[in-house]
């Protein structure tokens, strides 16, 4: 018996073979509460980011989500997991700025603006980007070099990431000047969305390739009110069962960053603080914008779900994206970045595995798409 939902198809098969009619019958209603399920998966990041989207359309986000505003993404989005804790809700800009958090396990992530790949023997690297090649950490907290490594990718603009195209969707690609009437030919132009270009590029396998680096993602701490912290017994990774303290990927060296510089989050304009990386534990190279989350919203601009795919953190899992875009001096609608959500497969295998491991049903979640890969199943394989 198959049911089918999104990208997923539900696969029941009966292990017993006495029975048949009454059999047939349980698979229908056990089909039917895993498809509730999983719409009770799907319709709550569509509904989350729409409120979101909503939020920063009135201006409620006084930078219109631009790092200034990371602290107030990070607080209201502690807030809407505590309804949703499957969750983990999210925000990536054109200029690779990234913030977000989740609860299962509770932390927040964040990531400066701008392109990594720079060159350590470039001539403007000392003055503007070596705060970001010094923000780097490793298990135990020492502060390393942030160096992208052999295979790696970074993002390189094209223009210097300023010149506006048309975006690639169907819409934006009409030829609105060969409307003949005057409303349509409106109507056209308000639905074109212009986007910047960049590319995305790897470093050479071979080690006589010049060194890079590259601008750190980095994972925080949070307190109850889901703000970073470093205070102990204020981390809040414990979950409802009591706070601790922030360690670092060792679990045995307290956290206690003051990184000093002139960081966007800050506020720009060469505004210099410590706090950006305050509660930071761990650091790595990621970019959104060479996700493949990112790039299928930037092509389509409109909300879409992803097929599952491997997370940045190993698991599987699906991403439901939304668009979100700027009004430029000319009136021109341009696309600034995706709010995000992902969400996890786990929880589905532990209901399977929690209701119907050991019955005479197996259910098993496969990828509609060839390879068909088992995304979970009852038996917990």
């Amino acid at each position: 018996m198959l049911l089918y939902h999104n990208y997923l198809t539900i696969l029941l098969l009966l292990i017993a073979t006495s029975v048949m009619a009454t059999k047939s019958e349980f698979n229908y209603e056990i089909g039917k509460r895993v498809l509730d399920l999983l719409r009770d998966y799907t319709d709550a990041p569509s509904k989350v980011l729409e409120f979101l989207s909503n939020y920063r359309e009135k201006n409620a986000f006084p930078h219109g989500l631009e790092p200034q505003d990371r602290d107030i993404f990070f607080q209201l989005g502690d807030t809407l997991l505590t309804a949703n804790p499957r969750l983990l809700l999210f925000y990536a800009l054109e200029n690779g700025a990234f913030a977000g958090n989740q609860r299962s396990p509770t932390f927040a992530h964040y990531r400066e603006p701008g392109e990594s790949g720079y060159r350590l023997d470039g001539p403007v690297h000392m003055e503007k980007l070596q705060k970001h090649l010094d923000s780097c950490i490793d298990e135990n907290g020492r502060q390393v070099p942030c160096l992208l490594g052999p295979g790696e990718s970074y993002i390189e603009c094209i223009d210097n990431c300023t010149s506006l195209q048309r975006c690639p969707d169907e819409d934006s690609q009409q030829d609105c000047s060969a409307v003949e009437r005057a409303e349509e030919r409106s109507l056209c132009e308000s639905n074109t969305k212009w986007c910047i270009s960049y590319a995305t590029r790897t470093i050479p396998l071979s080690d006589d390739s010049p060194k890079r680096g590259y601008i750190p993602f980095t994972f925080y701490c949070i307190d109850i009110n889901g703000l970073p912290t470093q205070t102990p017994g204020e981390n809040a990774e414990l979950g409802a069962d009591g706070l601790g303290n922030c360690y670092h990927d060792d679990g045995i060296t307290p956290v206690n960053r003051q990184v000093s510089g002139g960081y966007a989050y800050c506020g720009g304009e060469g505004i210099i603080c410590n706090n950006t990386f305050l509660g930071g534990f761990t650091s790595g190279n990621y970019d959104p914008r060479y996700r493949p989350w990112y790039i299928a919203t930037k092509q389509k601009q409109v909300p879409n779900w992803s097929e599952p795919y491997e997370f940045y953190t190993h698991n599987i899992g699906i991403t439901f994206s939304r668009p979100i875009y700027s009004i430029d001096e000319e009136g021109k609608t341009i696309f600034t970045g995706v709010l995000a959500s992902d969400y996890s497969l786990d929880g589905i295998a532990s209901f399977l595995t929690n209701n119907y491991d050991g019955s005479d049903t197996i259910v098993t979640i496969v990828e509609e798409a060839e390879p068909n890969y088992v995304i979970a199943s009852s038996t917990g394989i």
